[in-house]
């Protein structure tokens, strides 16, 4: 099934809409009858985030200043990319596969615009900063593979449409470069951040000093 175009639709956005609804019944083809394959897509496209945030909150607690900037940096790569899409979603709307009668999707959500994916878009940006952050490049590839598993689980579950995922990529880069360059003003507002987490967790966690005796 085509696209649905409208009469101010050009010959190049025509092929173009035939091309991403192509790529993604090749991708969604057999949703729906593979309980395995199904499972495992929601598990990647709903979870991904969530997988994301309890590492980073895991991370936290086992490194040192240093690595605690890159993973605020991330997050705030993560957060710009989030800001542009919804900047790109004031001027620019387009419906997902399941709003134009192409599948059913696997699980249920809002008729909201499609391009690009939030999901993708955080999990691209904070793996993308990670693979350029010192010492954090293995992380950065675990969360690049997580990042494109999500990605395919939202085509194959019917959410999005491939193109979706493309824009996603591009603007995860961009934020991870808007990111970078701006680490040097960011980096008062993260060190202080870090600070108050210590605090937090010395009120949270006494040290070890207050639960021995002394002999």
């Amino acid at each position: 099934m085509e696209g649905r175009f409208t009469p101010g639709t050009t010959m190049g956005e025509m092929m173009a809409m035939n091309l991403n609804v192509q790529i993604f019944q090749w991708i969604h083809a057999g949703a729906g009858t593979r309980p395995v394959v199904d499972g495992f897509a929601v598990f990647f496209a709903e979870g991904g985030p969530y997988l994301l945030a309890v590492l980073f909150v895991v991370l936290w607690f086992f490194v040192d200043n240093n690595k605690k900037t890159a993973l605020l940096e991330a997050t705030e790569a993560a957060i710009a990319g989030l800001t542009i899409n919804q900047l790109i979603g004031l001027f620019y709307f387009h419906p997902r596969p399941y709003m134009i009668g192409l599948c059913t999707p696997l699980f249920p959500h809002g008729p909201e615009t499609s391009f690009p994916s939030d999901h993708a878009t955080l999990m691209f940006a904070s793996a993308f900063y990670l693979l350029m952050a010192r010492r954090w490049t293995a992380c950065g590839i675990v969360l690049l593979v997580v990042a494109t598993l999500t990605a395919w689980g939202r085509v194959y579950s019917g959410i999005h449409f491939p193109f979706d995922m493309a824009g996603s990529l591009v603007v995860g880069l961009v934020s991870t470069g808007l990111i970078h360059w701006l680490a040097g003003r960011l980096n008062p507002l993260n060190m202080k951040l870090i600070r108050v987490s210590h605090q937090l967790m010395a009120r949270v966690i006494p040290s070890r000093s207050h639960g021995t005796r002394r002999r």
